[in-house]
């Protein structure tokens, strides 16, 4: 997989936390009381992990602080599991959210690092 692509998904990945992080702005009580905001909150973290799916393990090896297989385990049981989810284990992984975010920038930022150091040498 190129690095383009991985970029492509690691932009895709910080929309998604975006997106949580907009959906949640009003805490932890808010959210437990809206049936929408679970549903979006959930799809999202769907998406995140399916997206961690995709990225090669070398990719991933660049932010050793992020539990990829917990993360693609949690995206599993959400799309599988629907009555057996615990709203406090969602709203664990939003409280989690800022550690994710700041290791996909990261992640981002290195590739960006990467390519401007290619286009120099050319």
């Amino acid at each position: 997989m190129n690095d383009s692509l991985i970029a492509d998904y690691l932009r895709d990945l910080l929309d998604e936390l975006a997106d949580v992080a907009s959906f949640t702005i009003e805490g932890r009580q808010s959210f437990e009381m809206d049936a929408k905001t679970h549903k979006a909150v959930i799809r999202s973290y769907e998406v995140i992990g399916e997206i961690a799916k995709r990225l090669p393990q070398s990719a991933r090896d660049g932010a050793p602080d992020v539990d990829w297989r917990k993360l693609i385990g949690f995206r599993d049981f959400l799309a599988h599991n629907y009555d057996k989810i615990v709203l406090r284990t969602v709203w664990d992984a939003v409280e989690d959210l800022p550690n994710l975010k700041a290791a996909v920038e990261a992640m981002l930022a290195t590739l960006d690092a990467a390519e401007d150091e290619d286009k120099s040498e050319e």
